[in-house]
């Protein structure tokens, strides 16, 4: 979307073309930082939670603070070691990642508040939320299209110089 907007002169990652120094800036470039991080913590945490009922229902509380964190932080250095041993792994978490990001964003909330106000909800309101969800399939079927793409660009350039 960048080059489109923009032009040839954009760089591939959006944060090279922004201005430097400026305090708009280093706010982009920490979220974009601290996104994933988040994503992974939110995505994890039902699983973590599962480990910690399994586990932890008859300690103490300082024993299970401190077994909640390393549970935590097992599971990011289980994700560490994905990211850096499977192959192409970041084509196949933005091949998800972009699907289901648009979904929570974008699609769900519109559905739940038309399912939630069915009966009290105007005209003007549902076609907003309607179109919402239409502009949400096509981010997210556009994104999980442009995905793919990397992914076998990347896979058939590593196999044709090999």
């Amino acid at each position: 979307m960048g080059a489109k907007l923009f032009g040839p002169e954009v760089n591939s990652q959006i944060t090279l073309s922004m201005p430097r120094g400026l305090v708009f800036t280093k706010i982009a470039l920490w979220a974009t930082v601290l996104t994933p991080m988040t994503k992974y913590a939110l995505e994890f945490a039902p699983f973590a939670i599962q480990l910690e009922h399994r586990f932890l229902y008859s300690m103490k509380s300082h024993t299970k603070m401190i077994i909640r964190g390393t549970i935590g932080s097992v599971l990011l250095l289980l994700i560490l070691v994905l990211a850096l041993s499977v192959p192409y792994f970041q084509y196949v978490l933005g091949l998800t990642g972009s699907l289901v990001t648009v979904a929570i964003i974008l699609i769900l909330p519109s559905v739940f508040y038309i399912k939630i106000f069915w009966e009290k909800i105007s005209r003007p309101i549902l076609a907003l939320n309607v179109f919402l969800i239409a502009i949400g399939f096509l981010l997210g079927v556009s994104g999980t299209i442009s995905s793919l793409k990397l992914l076998v660009e990347s896979f058939e350039r590593i196999h044709t110089a090999s």
